[in-house]
């Protein structure tokens, strides 16, 4: 048995301080002794038969130390956690080797986040549905009209109705001259509108609804343009790019689903292979608070002006928008007023979801280590390469125009990351008290019924694309993510679920299986990563330098 001895540090690490045997030291040395003997070439001496002494005085003792401590290092470190009992979080470091009175090495371990939910099962949020009203029916009616209208090229300036497509976009948020050093950071103001444009109001659910997804004119509100930028980095001093992007189609139009309000305005009347910067100040009142009262530069290349040509209501256009599923008028808006019924109860659901997780993360109690907020950060910076490479300008390229460092990124978005953790440790401890694992068994059914569901006469072969590892890896996941999610809605709307996996019938779960929740994905990622930790706690046993 090893002479550890084990210091819990406030950071949520341990440091272990462990004394090495003098004989193993010894063996392990010479050991290594011989190794570097049959590497090396040694006057005198065969290959791997040079004496020990000799091994020291050509190398050096210290040397010879430090490359038995890289094999010898991590077989005490492994059974240094052992004896301490310690379950790490991620590989430790060695962060001293101590001679002064026999060999003492110095790990640094951090340590498995423990987390605390309280009486999460006590977690009420208020369940709201939203009401479909008929305007809201006959704005959905119209999108679907508008998004059947017939394109035709125009050989003049653009006018109001038209779809344009610009070559290249780019609309900066120019800095707030007047804003104070502590006003916040913009990059999460912007994020946090955009999520709040996806969560509430029933304008939300109207504008989101399948009925005028399907219409062919998806939504286009600033708060998705912004959230497609460039994953929001931004100078609280500085400019901050929103939309950065080639091929770019809009309808002119003087709603408010005008890109930004005054946007189409000061695009009519340029032709195709125009140019124009222009600037827009957005109204105080402008409903996405991170680009309300904020001036915008706007810098658009025109490519292309199309007329369109919107067909009379009719029933064999609602047959059409409706691919002869309806009959008539009235049985396409019966069906739009269901559809918007559902998606005012998914965000409904929605609300009730990101209350409910915001209120387990206030009433748990956590300790985790740095470690943990820095892979959430680098998987954020990750998602803003991404993001930014999309939209033409890599990150990495970002920094170099605008004179910063990765560490400057990192230090902004690190409450972000902390935010992010935080939800996931959360869920995660969740899904182990609520005992929501899956089972191989779990992901065979599902893979079965995903493929007689999709697969259709190719059922056997769709079953075998889902069936690789990587596949049942993503549906493992996301069914705990599913699980976890739908229990802690339960939970807040007081039903008082049994511990255990729910088992709701097929029918309706085959209903449900094609819907995804925007921001749920993101916890949904994030669970996933912490479902699958603590298979990797036997990884964590190497040391790194």
């Amino acid at each position: 048995m090893l002479n550890v001895q084990t210091e819990h540090l406030e950071n949520h690490t341990a440091r272990l301080t462990v004394e090495v045997d003098p004989e193993r030291l010894e063996q392990a040395m010479r050991q290594t002794a011989r190794k570097i003997a049959k590497k090396g070439r040694i006057p005198g001496f065969r290959p791997g038969k040079a004496p020990y002494n000799i091994i020291l005085n050509m190398y050096g003792r210290e040397f010879v130390l430090s490359e038995t401590i890289e094999t010898l290092g991590n077989e005490i470190y492994r059974e240094a956690l052992d004896e301490s009992g310690i379950e790490p979080y991620a590989p430790g470091a060695l962060e001293d080797v101590n001679e002064e009175d026999g060999l003492k090495l110095v790990f640094v371990v951090p340590k498995r986040p423990e987390i605390d939910l309280g009486d999460y099962r006590d977690i009420r949020v208020e369940y709201e549905v939203a009401e479909v009203t008929d305007e809201m029916v006959d704005r959905a009616m119209e999108n679907l009209r508008q998004g059947q209208a017939v394109l035709e090229p125009a050989e003049r300036p653009a006018k109001m109705g038209d779809q344009v497509t610009f070559s290249h976009i780019e609309v900066v948020m120019l800095a707030d001259e007047n804003a104070d050093d502590d006003d916040g950071d913009e990059a999460g103001d912007v994020e946090e509108a955009s999520e709040d444009a996806e969560t509430t109001g029933a304008d939300e659910a109207e504008a989101s609804a399948e009925t005028a997804e399907e219409s062919g004119e998806a939504s286009e509100d600033v708060s998705e343009d912004a959230d497609d930028a460039e994953e929001d980095i931004d100078e609280d001093d500085g400019d901050h790019v929103l939309i950065h992007q080639h091929g770019y189609d809009r309808v002119l139009r003087e709603d408010d689903d005008d890109l930004f309000p005054g946007f189409s305005a000061l695009v009519v009347g340029m032709s195709a292979g125009d140019e124009k910067t222009f600037t827009i100040d957005v109204p105080e009142d402008y409903d996405t608070e991170a680009v309300a009262g904020r001036t915008l530069r706007c810098d658009v290349h025109l490519e292309k002006v199309q007329s369109r040509t919107v067909p009379d209501w009719s029933d064999d256009l609602a047959k059409r928008i409706g691919q002869d599923e309806v009959e008539t008028m009235l049985e396409l808006r019966m069906k739009v007023r269901e559809e918007l019924q559902q998606e005012a109860e998914r965000i409904a659901d929605q609300q009730v979801l990101e209350e409910a997780i915001e209120n387990l993360i206030e009433g748990a109690t956590m300790h985790y280590p740095e470690d943990v907020v820095e892979d959430y950060l680098d998987d954020l910076l990750e998602e803003i390469d991404q993001n930014m490479r999309q939209q033409g300008l890599p990150l990495a390229e970002y920094l170099k125009i605008t004179g910063r460092t990765e560490e400057d990124v990192r230090g902004e978005y690190r409450e972000r990351a902390v935010w992010r953790a935080e939800r996931a440790l959360g869920l995660g401890e969740l899904v182990r008290r609520e005992e929501l694992g899956v089972t191989d068994e779990d992901v065979e059914a599902e893979i079965d019924r995903i493929s007689q569901m999709w697969g259709g006469e190719d059922a056997s072969r769709f079953r075998q694309y889902l069936a690789t590892d990587q596949s049942r890896s993503n549906i493992s996941n996301q069914m705990i993510s599913d699980r976890v999610l739908g229990r802690l809605v339960a939970i807040a709307k007081g039903e008082n679920p049994p511990i255990g996996p729910d088992q709701p019938e097929p029918e309706a779960e085959q209903a449900e299986a094609p819907a995804s929740e925007p921001e749920a994905e993101n916890v949904i990622e994030t669970v996933e990563e912490d479902a699958a930790a603590p298979e990797a706690v036997d990884e964590q046993t190497d040391i790194s330098n």
